[in-house]
């Protein structure tokens, strides 16, 4: 039995620690798969994505870690990507993602916001409730469904090999007055995307970094019917910015999905996604 996460960051973005340091605490938390996913460099700077002129040495520290704990765990190198519609695409030519083992593919930005900037969905609540004000008059309904609009567009544009944190506009939105994730409407928009990301073939990260704080997981737990009816592939990722965050969530999210009635997800073997039997404890097998 084991565990895997291929969704982490560490200092080369806005992770807390160095890259090794991850390893250490993965191995100790019985993880035998790990993969580094930094958010990738934009062409502009913020205080969460990695620079430029540091993806060289990304990609070095990882092969020497790689080489170092090749005994004790299997290590794998990404990137999570951001899709900024009209504006940034996945498969751009800003740097190349031909050596990297899988990438991520993640909405953290909208539009552009009066100064210039782009209205960002995953920062604090006073900057998403300003945008929220800017750009769609604090109608939190319409923001939700621009959002929505733009994951599809980028699920449809592909590129990548799976998909992170589907829902996460909903840790800001669930703060705005009028939103719930039990309306109707929000369940069909979600309902439809999740139907295109069956159609293009990805697979669906089952991110976990919520659920020991705030008790939810993206996608939504009201979600993992439709998406076991679709036969979706799956992975629960941890999504850790603390080496201590590893496996956060992973025994109560591998239950819930076995109750559910899920019975593999999705491992990187040989350099191929393959379906890996689990239960509550880890994975089955290879």
């Amino acid at each position: 039995m084991y565990w895997s996460n291929y969704h982490s960051h560490s200092t080369f973005c806005d992770g807390r620690s160095t890259m090794e340091e991850f390893v250490r605490f993965a191995i100790a938390k019985g993880v035998k798969k790990y993969g580094f996913s930094s958010h990738a460099p934009l062409p502009f700077n913020t205080y969460w994505n990695m620079k430029l002129d540091d993806f060289i040495e990304y990609q070095n520290e990882f092969h020497r870690l790689k080489e170092k704990y090749s005994a004790d765990i299997e290590l794998f190198i990404g990137l999570e990507l951001d899709y900024i519609n009209n504006f940034f695409e996945i498969g751009h030519d800003l740097y190349s993602t031909e050596n990297l083992d899988f990438l991520i593919g993640s909405i953290h930005y909208m539009d552009r916001l009066p100064n210039g900037n782009f209205y960002c969905v995953d920062g604090n609540f006073e900057d998403f409730q300003a945008g929220l004000q800017l750009l769609f008059n604090g109608d939190i309904r319409l923001a939700v469904e621009r959002y929505f609009d733009i994951c599809s567009l980028m699920i449809e544009k592909g590129g990548f090999d799976i998909v992170g944190h589907l829902d996460k506009i909903t840790l800001n939105a669930s703060n705005c007055k009028g939103f719930s994730i039990t309306e109707s409407w929000y369940q069909n928009l979600v309902s439809d995307v999740i139907q295109r990301i069956k159609t293009k073939g990805l697979i669906l990260e089952i991110n976990t970094k919520s659920l020991v704080g705030k008790g939810i997981t993206y996608p939504d737990v009201q979600f993992f019917p439709l998406i076991k009816e679709l036969q979706i592939p799956i992975m629960v990722n941890s999504d850790c910015h603390y080496p201590t965050n590893v496996i956060d969530g992973f025994e109560q999210t591998y239950k819930v999905l076995k109750e559910h009635g899920f019975r593999t997800m999705q491992q990187l073997i040989n350099g191929s996604w393959q379906a890996v039997e689990f239960d509550e404890n880890g994975l089955i097998g290879v």
